[in-house]
């Protein structure tokens, strides 16, 4: 989620916030199956996109393809 110039990404003891004029043009999530990373994929390319970062993903095994599309 996207909110005051920063995506939150989740929390342990403390809230974790990424600043999108901290992040490079490259990322890896990475793990087991049903560990969320299509979700959090999601979550982070809707925050880039409504923070105004161009967002690309290529999708290739089909699991984004119910959301919507470029544009929308």
């Amino acid at each position: 989620m996207y909110y005051q110039n920063k995506i939150w990404m989740g929390k342990n003891e403390n809230p974790i916030f990424l600043f999108p004029q901290m992040a490079n043009r490259h990322g890896l999530i990475a793990g087991a199956t049903g560990t969320g990373k299509t979700i959090t994929l999601k979550v982070m390319a809707e925050s880039f996109s409504d923070a105004g970062v161009p967002v690309f993903l290529a999708d290739i095994k089909g699991d984004l393809f119910r959301y919507e599309p470029a544009g929308s």
